[in-house]
């Protein structure tokens, strides 16, 4: 299968999580480790509306890229409001 980029990776391990596969499972089918794995479906899981819709438009490469998936990690631990803060001062700050 051939996934448009990190976003539409995530989507899928937590689509495949949701129907029963183990984090061992998913990560196996996918030649990824089980901790990547599971840091994608928690982003999916946990990211604002906005940081996930900023995320999958930098797939298609017409917006500057800011989600890295270390920062992704990070940011998800915070309310949604924090991370979308975070998310306008890391565009800022990448856009000038």
């Amino acid at each position: 299968m051939d996934f448009g980029g990190t976003c539409d990776l995530a989507v899928w391990c937590k689509l495949l999580r949701d129907k029963g596969w183990t984090g061992p499972q998913i990560a196996r089918a996918l030649g990824k480790s089980e901790g990547y794995v599971n840091n994608l479906i928690r982003v999916v899981e946990r990211a604002s509306p906005a940081l996930l819709l900023r995320w999958k438009e930098e797939q298609n490469g017409v917006t500057v890229h800011v989600c890295a998936t270390d920062w992704l990690v990070q940011v998800c631990l915070l309310p949604h409001e924090l991370q979308d803060q975070e998310l306008a001062h890391r565009i800022q700050v990448a856009t000038r």
